[in-house]
């Protein structure tokens, strides 16, 4: 090290070594800069460092400076303490915040953040986000923002530029975390999808205000569809999504989604409306209301309203208005309150439910009868004396129909259960009445206005638990043994009077073997003085996991029933049920079975079975096929999966066919292919929309990662609900909850 002594500041030239200097910047520049004062120390090391060390320094030969997370490499560096200046020249690269830039030539502001990179590449990893390219210049306009003039953006993986944005210049602010360009282009496989004279798209997944990817899809009933939704983001907690589209076979509907959310209630409306229907020659609308409101921790209140112009609508139109059943739309609203008093528990509940029935010609269906108004309440009190469990629930309702009976029904369901309890048993009795009145309007000739009828009831639910240790293909397992009995009575009262609002018989099934009354809703309780045997035996793993299930189960009468749903329904004459078994296991790995059959032992036959099978090897991997057949009624088989074809290609298909009706429920075949940087997804789809009506479609999506989609907007939603297992193989990251929200709202992509 060679030294020379001058006046004023020391001037020295250094060899292979590191220079330390204490402040990036003197108090005074910091101050000016607005820079925050509490920066870590900055260290350059060099094959040769000269200069004068207060004030400014000249490194050569694999020079690097280093101040907290920023580095900059270079063959030739000078750099100014006082104003924390920085040239450097060949070979540079700049590292700040895990990303890093390549160029010739940088001139750079360790201050302020901000400065000028010649001709650079870089690679932006932010997040679970990495982003690359190159410009004819970068400017570093602050800490999270910098512009790139004459510059490609793209997500891809170094050496497949499959997309990329190319622009006169691109704007990446990562505190608004959106990238705005102008004079810009998006280019695909070395195609211009479209030139953009002015556009953004996000950084990462948040809400921003702005136009949403183009949409569009083809349908036999609709023709081809083409819409360009606009997304406003009206605050955090509220948005509205605009979807103006047109078919070609139908013509132009605008659809719109607002959503909102606070602290203490949630809600979305959606609105549809079609000015003029070109086949039916008039307008077609629906809509959808939720809410949901929690005024306090025990009183809630919701709505969900859901109206159509027509029956077809649903047959023609692709719509986000809620079906809660086939050919039923509910208008339902309800608060309720629940609270405790004395260590009694209890609730109130007023509610006011009515349907539209959307009604095929050629499969009429008797609509529901309007509860207007249904009025609840119920009271529990646990351990009374240490040995009593009471529940009071009551129901005032009253029914309303078009052309039926109608009427008002006051109910009163009390239970006194008398609960023991242990490790390795349980032995449940109970004690119940079923009381119900009517007052009737428009009865028939001869049945009475005013009707009532109580019946008392008694059962008796015990079981025991047995456990062993067992092994299975050298595994350490826990077999269980639990048999369970299930007694019933209940005298015989005429009902045959009594209207029908709400009560259909129960399906026959295991969990309904351990329940007092055969029927569902509250105008029938039948006679019964009946036995249930079941057992269940279970294999379990070292984590207490279930990996097999087996259940076999049969209820056995004392008395024929005299109580049917209706005066002409036929009644049961046997002394047992039809035995119900059931089968679930993970029969390897990978591999799930499950099997239930209803068998009649007097006909020596089964009534319904039921088999599927799902084998699931990893994500992305996926086949399920089921087969269900009920005697006279439904025999239908079910195959679906995801599955790779080679390598980035999955096919995905369904195919649910009823071989009763000789025809295709639905059908999906399609072609997912990921590049890894996009997807591409191709599906075709055809369904039973109605009696004699199809519908069949196609559903195009390209979808560009960290940036946005094309095509049909919701056909990964699409594929989730027909495709039971299918996984996206390019799954977005999670998103953040907005600062004081308990829930977010889901978040568009936008660009």
């Amino acid at each position: 090290m060679q030294r020379r002594r001058a006046r004023g500041p020391a001037i020295c030239t250094i060899r292979t070594a590191t220079m330390l200097f204490a402040l990036a910047g003197t108090p005074q520049a910091l101050a000016q800069a607005g820079a925050p004062a509490a920066k870590g120390p900055t260290t350059i090391d060099a094959r040769e460092i000269e200069g004068i060390a207060d004030l400014e320094v000249t490194a050569r030969g694999a020079a690097e400076l280093k101040r907290d997370d920023l580095s900059i490499f270079g063959d030739f560096l000078r750099y100014n303490r006082e104003f924390g200046r920085v040239e450097a020249e060949g070979g540079v690269r700049l590292q700040r915040d895990g990303s890093r830039f390549f160029g010739p030539r940088l001139r750079y502001d360790t201050i302020g953040d901000t400065g000028v990179f010649e001709e650079p590449t870089y690679v932006i990893r932010r997040d679970l986000q990495t982003a690359r390219g190159g410009a004819e210049r970068i400017e570093f306009l602050g800490r999270n923002r910098l512009r790139l003039a004459g510059g490609r953006y793209t997500t891809c993986e170094p050496g497949r530029d499959d997309w990329v944005f190319e622009a006169r210049s691109i704007e990446l602010d990562y505190e608004a975390e959106e990238g705005r360009l102008r004079d810009g282009r998006l280019r695909f496989l070395d195609t211009t999808l479209f030139a953009l004279p002015y556009g953004w798209f996000p950084l990462q997944n948040r809400r921003k205000t702005g136009f949403l990817a183009p949409e569009f899809s083809q349908n036999s009933r609709r023709g081809f569809e083409a819409g360009v939704p606009f997304y406003w983001n009206i605050a955090p907690e509220r948005d509205l999504t605009l979807v103006p589209s047109v078919m070609t076979r139908r013509g132009a509907q605008l659809k719109t989604d607002f959503r909102y959310l606070g602290r203490d209630h949630r809600g979305e409306l959606r609105w549809e409306h079609m000015p003029e229907d070109r086949t039916l020659k008039r307008s077609r609308s629906g809509f959808t209301f939720q809410h949901e409101h929690d005024f306090s921790p025990g009183w809630i209140a919701r709505v969900d309203l859901n109206k159509v112009t027509d029956d077809r609508y649903f047959v023609d139109l692709a719509s986000n208005v809620r079906q809660v059943s086939t050919g039923n739309l509910q208008r339902d609203g309800y608060t309720q309150y629940s609270g405790n008093l004395g260590g009694t528990g209890y609730y109130v509940r007023a509610r006011v439910q009515r349907f539209q029935t959307l009604q095929d010609p050629l499969a009429p269906i008797v609509s529901p009868y309007h509860r207007v108004p249904q009025i609840n309440f119920g009271a529990t009190r646990n351990d009374i004396g240490g040995l009593l469990d009471l529940h009071f629930p009551a129901e005032h309702v009253r029914f309303r129909h078009g052309t039926l009976v109608e009427g008002t029904r006051v109910s009163m369901k009390p239970t006194l259960t008398i609960p023991w309890l242990a490790p390795g048993y349980f032995v449940r009795p109970r004690l119940g009445l079923h009381y119900a009145s009517y007052r009737l309007d428009r009865t028939a000739p001869g049945q009475p206005t005013n009707q009532s009828v109580s019946v008392p009831w008694a059962s008796l639910d015990g079981g025991l638990i047995f456990e062993r240790e067992a092994r299975l293909f050298g595994q350490a397992l826990t077999q269980t043994l639990e048999p369970r009995l299930f007694y019933v009575y209940a005298p015989y009262r005429g009902q045959d009077q009594v209207p029908l609002f709400d009560t259909a018989l129960a399906d026959f099934n295991y969990a309904t073997l351990f329940t007092e009354n055969r029927f569902a809703g509250g105008d029938r309780f039948g006679d019964a003085n009946q036995l249930t045997v079941a057992v269940t035996s279970r294999l379990l793993g070292p984590q207490g996991d279930e990996l097999a299930r087996a259940t076999l189960g049969q209820r056995y009468y004392n008395k024929n029933e005299r109580v049917g749903l209706t005066a002409a329904s036929a009644l049961r004459t046997r002394d047992q049920s039809d035995i119900l078994a059931s089968l679930g296991a993970r029969v390897a790995r990978h591999w799930s079975a499950d099997a239930t059959v209803q068998y009649n032992p007097q006909m020596s036959r089964a009534e319904r079975y039921g088999v599927s099978l799902r084998y699931a090897p990893e994500i992305a991997k996926v086949l399920n096929a089921s087969y269900r057949f009920n005697r006279d009624v439904l025999r239908q088989i079910d195959v679906s999966g995801q599955w790779p074809l080679k390598p980035g290609w999955y096919a995905i298909g369904r195919y649910n066919y009823s071989i009763r009706e000789d025809r295709l429920l639905e059908g999906i075949a399609g072609l997912e292919y990921n590049a890894g940087c996009w997807v591409f997804r191709a599906v075709f789809q055809r369904l039973q929309a109605a009696v004699q009506t199809t519908s069949t479609g196609v559903f195009l999506q390209l979808e560009f990662n960290g940036l946005g989609q094309l095509g049909t907007g919701d056909a990964v939603d699409f594929l989730k609900r027909n495709v039971p297992g299918y996984a996206v193989t390019n799954p977005a990251e999670a998103p953040l909850v907005p600062p004081g929200v308990q829930r977010p709202l889901p978040f568009p992509q936008v660009f």
